[in-house]
């Protein structure tokens, strides 16, 4: 066994750096009450970042998950694109809400759809909802002024609170 003395060199970034790598507006809840509290999640490809999540959660329960992604660089071999379905699957992995077995890697599939909408920056934004298991995943396709997307997942009973949501700078994290 190789052995090496050179100290190791590991840094998780906050939710600043994060957001400061990222460079853009990510999408948050507009006004989230005050004993909420949010993990930022970060997912790169080829060192290059292309989602970030909050993930909202009040006491120990998981309440949701708001994506923020853009597309990868041309010359990225390895493409990366979050669905709603796979994100209401992570959701629903994550959560109390499913009894997960990884030796079978089976996820609940959509139940259904509905129409919908959800507010952006105090804009009205049709969607198409998933629902699955008592909880609902939706995708908008464009985010204005800025390439990329962003999925909101959410419980049936907090989906309210998820509807109304606005892209924040950087700075705010």
């Amino acid at each position: 066994m190789f052995r090496s003395n050179r100290p190791r060199q590991f840094h998780l970034p906050t939710p600043r750096e994060t957001a400061e790598e990222w460079g853009e507006r990510i999408a948050a809840v507009r006004d989230a009450p005050p004993d909420w509290f949010f993990l930022v999640g970060r997912q790169s490809t080829d060192h290059y970042l292309c989602h970030i999540d909050i993930n909202y959660h009040q006491d120990r329960e998981f309440l949701a998950i708001v994506q923020t992604s853009r597309p990868l660089p041309p010359e990225h071999r390895i493409g990366f694109f979050t669905t709603p379905e796979s994100q209401l699957a992570n959701f629903l992995a994550n959560s109390d809400r499913f009894d997960f077995d990884p030796r079978t890697g089976r996820l609940p599939a959509v139940e259904r759809t509905s129409a919908g909408e959800l507010r952006l920056d105090g804009t009205p934004v049709p969607v198409e909802i998933h629902h699955s298991l008592g909880c609902r995943s939706a995708l908008v396709p464009e985010l204005p002024g800025q390439p990329g997307y962003l999925i909101v997942t959410a419980p049936d009973e907090h989906w309210e609170a998820f509807t109304d949501l606005v892209l924040r700078p950087p700075t705010t994290f």
